[in-house]
């Protein structure tokens, strides 16, 4: 009898452990022969991604940081100790408290620096140029209640300011116009100096008797353009003629530019060249526009963005280091020579202007000055003494005789390209 009672009780048990079998089957996801899904893998990556993705989040800081930190480190470290839980080792104290540390450390992110500071020390982090609002931007972590900041252009403090801080941490924002009074770096003579800075920017924290001091990088506080450069090329085709043969003939000019920082020696040279001089690339919001002169004539002008046209350079605005043409053409970096849109293309070339916009037949043979006027934008009330209105810079001194009817009207396929002399 105990026989048999011992065969059924075995018999109800395996029923009742099929059933929990197939409950079990019914919540985890089907594995398929050759292998399903690893569920104590994907629970420990998806613990590693949430925390990861936290901890970016967190980096807004202030209370809504805080509540990204708390979310992560339940739902990361509860997914990874799910994880080593169904996984066929069990969990490991060791690796589970290890992970738990890192998580602490990645997710809290700026919270995590500050944990591991004294009581009453403070720090500077995510120092940046927000190039759209044209600001200075950081962010100061620690213990304090309050903290004050100040920067300083070669010892003369430009700005204060205080700030609270929420959840150890207190967002500034600086307008540049507020502390700006030149660039930190400049060029001599015949080079440019990034080594030595004319203007040196401090930016200082405090709370109480704690401080700490950083140095604006020069490369952020480099933002007025000063100089710019131009070149010219003929663009030339051949022409089938009875009478002469193969005949050279300029369609037009390449205009290329550039906007920086240059040496003060840099000059345009004959054959519509421009000196090999190293220069300074500024980042920063400027706009360039450039206008072709015959004497006091304009033959090609400017087109402004505000009211673009078919006819005149469009205006290049730039932010950074990324110039947009006005009449949508693709953007330009800015940092070196650069292209101007034409009204033509060449397969080689690309775009160039024309003869024919240009009017060249009725303006003729002569001496073209090529004008660059230069509009800082990133902040108001400049004047420069070379300046004909608050915050433009013009360059009007690089001028080609160009002698293109003369050269078209003499056919000769053997002949030169245009010597096109400064002058």
């Amino acid at each position: 009898m105990s026989g048999l009672l011992s065969k059924a009780n075995a018999a109800e048990g395996t029923v009742e452990n099929e059933a929990k079998v197939e409950a079990v089957a019914e919540v985890l996801p089907p594995v398929q022969e050759g292998g399903g899904p690893d569920i104590p893998t994907m629970l420990k990556t998806g613990g590693w991604v949430i925390i990861i993705i936290g901890g970016l989040l967190s980096l807004q800081g202030g209370f809504w940081g805080l509540i990204v930190v708390l979310v992560v480190l339940v739902l990361g470290i509860g997914a990874l100790y799910g994880g080593q839980t169904l996984s066929e080792e069990g969990v490991n104290p060791v690796k589970m408290g290890g992970a738990a540390l890192l998580a602490v450390l990645l997710a809290a992110g700026p919270y995590g620096v500050s944990m591991l500071m004294p009581a009453d020390s403070i720090g500077i982090t995510d120092l940046e140029i927000k190039e759209e609002s044209n600001e200075i931007s950081f962010r100061v972590i620690g213990s304090a209640s309050e903290v004050d900041a100040k920067v300083t252009a070669n010892g003369d403090t430009m700005w204060t300011g205080s700030e609270k801080m929420s959840s150890e941490s207190a967002r500034f924002n600086i307008p540049l116009e507020d502390v700006f009074i030149g660039n930190s770096w400049a060029c001599g003579l015949s080079t440019c100096d990034v080594n030595t800075n004319q203007v040196e920017y401090i930016l200082e924290v405090s709370s109480d008797d704690t401080s700490q001091s950083v140095e604006l990088s020069p490369e952020f506080m480099t933002r007025e353009v000063k100089d710019s450069g131009v070149r010219i090329t003929p663009i030339i085709k051949q022409e089938s003629n009875a009478e002469s043969g193969n005949d050279k003939r300029v369609e037009g000019i390449l205009i290329e530019m550039q906007a920086g920082l240059l040496p003060s020696s840099h000059t345009h040279q004959d054959g519509g060249s421009h000196s090999q001089t190293g220069g300074i690339w500024v980042e920063s919001d400027y706009t360039l526009e450039l206008i072709i002169k015959k004497g006091s004539t304009v033959v090609y002008g400017s087109t402004d963005c505000s009211n673009p046209s078919t006819e005149g350079f469009p205006q290049i605005v730039v932010e950074g280091t990324d110039g947009i043409s006005c009449k949508g053409d693709s953007g330009v970096t800015v940092n070196g020579w650069f292209s101007m849109p034409g009204d033509a293309n060449d397969d080689a070339a690309g775009e160039y202007l024309s003869l024919e916009a240009m009017d060249y037949s009725n303006h003729g043979d002569g001496c073209y000055t090529f004008e660059v006027r230069i509009h800082n934008t990133f902040y108001e009330g400049m004047n420069d003494p070379d300046s004909d209105a608050t915050g433009i810079i013009i360059d009007s001194d690089v001028a080609w005789d160009l002698d293109f009817e003369e050269y078209n009207n003499n056919g000769n396929s053997q002949k030169p390209n245009p010597s096109m002399p400064s002058c």
